[in-house]
């Protein structure tokens, strides 16, 4: 048994263990915020007494907000989703560029470079992987007319009747 071994047993248990603490944690501040929202809606909705008062509510900004309030859900502006790729490629780049250095300097036995050398490849992969898809999204937003030229969301296209 290598010194790599223990290590990554130990490394791949405290992350396992924290994946999921965060997703329990995640699933009940989701839910907390779900009961919030429905018990807000709701007694927003007892307040209004007639289909043609809801009507006129809808027709005002707060009204648009309450709408757009009514998706839980909100997909991510197409430049947080573009920096997040390049933060998450940025980092595992990274690590692999890390792990060769380990590899290369670390003095390590024949098996434990070995399994530097497999997670340096992966890690790298998948960081470039991430830039390129980053560097895709960012020319089709911009082709799509998501974004500007200057990075600035463009506005919701205005549709006449």
């Amino acid at each position: 048994m290598s010194f790599l071994e223990p290590v990554l047993i130990v490394a791949i248990v405290f992350t396992t263990i924290g994946w999921m603490v965060h997703v329990i944690v995640d699933g009940i501040r989701r839910r907390q915020q779900l009961k919030l929202v429905t018990d807000f809606q709701g007694k927003l909705l007892e307040r209004i007494g007639s289909a043609r008062e809801f009507g006129e509510f809808l027709n005002t900004e707060g009204g648009a907000k309450f709408l757009a309030s009514l998706s839980i859900e909100k997909v991510a502006e197409p430049q947080t989703r573009i920096l997040r790729a390049v933060q998450s490629g940025v980092v595992l780049l990274s690590l692999g560029i890390g792990f060769l250095l380990m590899r290369a300097w670390g003095g390590l036995v024949a098996a434990d470079m070995e399994v530097f050398h497999i997670f340096a490849t992966i890690c790298i992969a998948l960081g470039l992987g991430l830039l390129v898809s980053a560097l895709a999204s960012y020319g089709l937003s911009r082709h799509f007319g998501l974004i500007h030229h200057d990075g600035h969301r463009a506005s919701a296209p205005v549709r006449s009747a």
